[in-house]
Formats: C-alpha cells, structure tokens, sequence
C-alpha cells in the first residue's frame, strides 16, 4: 500500500513548521528536504509501505527534575515525514473513536491538521482542563486525582494494534506502524517513542479503551494526557473510584498508577488548586504580561506558539532586560521556586528567544535544578541568526566543560546547536578539538559546526572516515562537503553515490543538493 503524496506533502510540510520532535534539534536535512518538496514527496509516494524498513532512530536520556529522566527518540527523517504522512491521512479514524471534545472530558491532542503543518487543535486545551475541572468541582464534593506512571513506556504494542483495529486503520498501515514500533524498542512489546509529534495521537487512541470504562461506569470526568480528575459526593466512593481506575488500567493494559500523585481532595481543596492552573500567580506585572501572551497564543499546555503570529511590539516585552530582570526577582526570592523557573523556560521555550542566554550563562550555577529545561530552551532558539550571540560563545564553550554536561549527551547537543546554526560565533576552534573523543551524536554537532563556519580544510580530513561514521554523522559530512572545492566535491559525492544501496532516497538528494 502506498500513501497519497498530498499526505506525504503535509507531512514534509509538517516537519519543516512544527519540526520532528519538540525534544531536540530539528535536523538540517529537513530544509533540504523542504527545498526539493515535490520530488520528495514523488518518491516516497512511490514506497510500497508494507515492505518499508524504518531506519536507526536517536535515542537521547533527558532529565524531567533532578532525579528523574525520560528516554527521547529523534526518528530518521524521512521516517518522520513518513510517520507523520500517515497520521495525517488516517487520524481522522481515531479521532471518531475518541470521546467527542465537546463532551469536555478529553482535551488534548484533538486531531485537526491545518494547512500550515500543525497537527492538532489544542487552542487554550490546557486552560480548558482547569477551567471545566474547577467547575465541575463546584458540584461535587469531592475529586481524585491520578496519574499513570510512566505513561508512554508502559503502553504495550498489542494495545496500539488492536485499536489500529478497532479503528480500521488498513492491514498494511497497522502493520507498518507496528513495525516502527517494534523497532524503536529493540523488539520490546512495550513502549512508544517520546518525541515526535504524530505519537501523541497514538498515545490517546491506547486510552479509549479507559476512556469508555470510565463513561460505561457513570465517572464524571477530565482528562488531560495522562492526568484523570474524577468527581463525585462521597468519601467511600473517592476511595473506590482510586481502586476502580487502578484496576481498569491493569486488567486493560498493565499500566499502574503513580502513587505521589494520586489524591483525594475536598471539593474546595481541589477548587484552589484550579485557580492556581488558570492564574499562574505571576510574580510582578511584567510577568503577568508576558503570561497573558502565552495563554493567549499558545496550543495547550505543552503546544506550540506559532511565533508568526505574535504581534512584533508584544515580542519586544521579551527582551534581554525584562527577561533578566524577572530571572533576578526568581533567583532572589528566600526560596527559588523552581518549579516556576522551569515552567518559565518551557513557555520561552515555545517563543523561540534567544534573549535568555547571556543571563544563563552567567548565573548557571543558580539554574541548576532546572537545567533540563534549559537545555530545551537552547535547542528552541537554535535556528536564531543574532550577532548579540557573539557575546556569550565563550560562555557556552565553558558549560560544556562541566561535569554536568559531560555526563549527558543531551545537554551537550543542546548547546551545540546553537554552534550548527549561526555564524555569529567564533570558537570553532574548541568545538573542532571535541571532535575525537566524542561520540557518533557529538560528532555530527561538531560536523556541522564546521560546516556553518566554512572550515573546508579540517572538513575535508574526515573524507576517509566517512564509510566508519553512523548513517546521522555520513549525512552530515554530505552536507559540509557542498563547501568543498568544485573537483574535489564531485570526485568524493560520486564515490559515495556508487555505492549506495538501492532506495537511499535522502542519500541521494544531499548529494544532488550538495553538487548544487
């Protein structure tokens, strides 16, 4: 069975606006992919996807708090675009599944492309959750929350394949996306990549099964992903309905509740922890500004901000000196609320600023408890061309000397790819010399590092190792070898072109690119 290419377009479409993953860097090979569109989109809709081979994926280890971490998946590209073609033309049959969204108990990832590459339609989801949870409290006297434990891992494949079933998905799709599945996890029957976007709507359609156990018992409920409020009048019942969700979850699927979070509260208890989601409790005006335009634009509470669409004169109140001056009020309080340093990275995050940098960089021993989502913002403004980045390069060669950073991957990509993607740095010198005794991963980022920085000469040094890098570092030196003398580059891209193996679809298009 082969996609419609109008999907494949999306799907390239989709990458290029909303990039693969909203864990980490979006790969270079994705403009250039978005550069020669149509024929991409030919060939792929050429690919019979039953006999299909997913390709190696990246799998990142990123900290959530101090002590706790989740595995994130970066997919092949063309994988990405492929996953994400295929959600887009067969997510409608789960989203018919699902309880309908004006039920208001599910609010989040509702399926509904737009032509501009996003997925779902989370408009305000996040607020929706509180605002209809608090209300619903308001006539009851009692809620219990409960999370499931780590959710995405524990969600097994034989449930993803009979809700492909149960959703009619065709034989040939089921299959391809249990292949994926299989795959990412080494073969494992348990666990979905967390990452790319297109999963989340996998993720949902695991739990219709919960969600109608839930309606069929009469449960007055939200749910937010993984997060279940449910409601009723009475403190035995509170208690049953912890013991009765526990036990739909196992006897389902064998997933468990995460006893920290699970909790009976009053009807008024739960009413403030609303007010508390929906106000923010911002620290100062400025805050309360720059609060309003997150709600105001962005998909949820963990969507996206489409930034285009944020008024210039309201993106001026993210400057250096506001952002600074509210980090000093957070790091001055008797206690730094962490949990709301954090909560600010994530929205800056979603804005895409690289305004924050010079005051990380010079007061990170302070953000320590919240270097993961440091670590995100970096990834974030990686595409930003800023001179004023200039400043604080040398600042950032210093934090990949930490052991902190030296002990995770992901924290040294993150800041790497600030280095991969602006030229208004010049340390390329101490990113080069990290080159030898770093891993597959490390070595891209320095790859194209040098690539953005025009250093043909060293660049030119690796050709012999190109057949002992990984397919991710091969691809890279593709791209950096479009800086090599115009006899030299066609000799080597010829070479490689030889002895390709049939079907290296994007091999061949960074060559083709790259002799442009």
């Amino acid at each position: 069975m082969k996609l419609e290419k109008e999907s494949i377009l999306w799907g390239i479409e989709h990458v290029f606006t909303d990039s693969d993953t909203d864990l980490s860097p979006k790969p270079e090979e994705i403009n250039i992919i978005y550069s020669d569109k149509e024929n991409i989109a030919d060939e792929l809709a050429n690919i019979d996807m039953c006999q299909y081979v997913w390709k190696p994926c990246r799998r990142f280890i990123i900290p959530k708090s101090n002590l706790s971490y989740r595995v994130a998946t970066q997919l092949d590209p063309l994988d990405s675009i492929l996953l994400a073609a295929i959600i887009y033309q067969f997510g409608n049959k789960i989203e018919e599944k699902r309880v309908e969204k004006a039920d208001k108990k599910v609010f989040n990832y509702r399926f509904n492309p737009s032509e501009d590459g996003y997925l779902y339609n989370d408009s305000n989801a996040w607020h929706e959750f509180w605002d209809t949870s608090k209300k619903k409290a308001q006539n009851y006297q009692f809620a219990v929350y409960v999370d499931i434990a780590d959710f995405y891992n524990q969600i097994y494949h034989h449930t993803i394949e009979n809700q492909l079933i149960s959703c009619e998905f065709p034989n040939a799709i089921k299959r391809t996306i249990m292949n994926l599945l299989e795959s990412v996890t080494q073969r494992v029957s348990r666990g979905i990549p967390i990452g790319p976007h297109s999963v989340h709507l996998l993720a949902e359609m695991s739990l219709i099964p919960i969600d109608n156990s839930l309606l069929t018992r009469g449960v007055d409920f939200c749910r937010y992903s993984d997060d279940i409020v449910m409601f009723c009048n009475d403190p035995v019942q509170a208690q049953k309905l912890v013991y009765e969700i526990a036990t739909i979850l196992d006897k389902q699927q064998r997933l468990i509740l995460q006893n920290q979070k699970t909790k009976i509260y009053s009807s008024s208890e739960f009413i403030k922890i609303c007010e508390e989601n929906l106000d923010d409790n911002p620290i100062d005006k400025l805050e309360k500004e720059m609060t309003e335009i997150f709600r105001k634009y962005t998909s949820g509470g963990y969507g996206a901000i489409r930034v285009g669409d944020i008024p210039e004169e309201k993106m001026k109140l993210f400057s250096e000196e506001n952002i600074s001056i509210l980090l000093d009020k957070y790091l001055k309080q008797n206690e730094p609320d962490y949990n709301r340093i954090r909560w600010f990275f994530r929205r800056l995050s979603r804005i895409g600023t690289p305004n924050a940098i010079k005051y990380i960089t010079g007061n990170f021993n302070n953000f320590v408890p919240a270097i993961s989502d440091i670590c995100r913002y970096f990834v974030s403004v990686a595409n930003t061309q800023n001179e004023e980045m200039y400043n604080v390069g040398e600042d950032l060669i210093n934090l990949l000397d930490t052991e902190i950073f030296k002990a995770n991957e992901f924290f040294q990509i993150s800041i790497l790819s600030l280095f991969t993607n602006t030229i208004h740095f010049n340390h390329i010198h101490k990113v080069i010399s990290m080159y030898r005794s770093s891993s597959e991963n490390i070595k891209r980022e320095v790859i194209l590092s040098a690539h953005i920085t025009n250093k043909s000469d060293w660049l030119r040094e690796l050709k012999e190792e190109y057949p002992r890098l990984d397919e991710w570092s091969q691809r890279a030196l593709l791209i950096a070898s479009s800086n090599f003398p115009a006899d030299e580059k066609k000799f080597f891209l010829q070479g490689i072109k030889n002895n390709l193996r049939p079907g290296s679809i994007l091999e061949n298009l960074l060559i083709k690119w790259a002799k442009k």
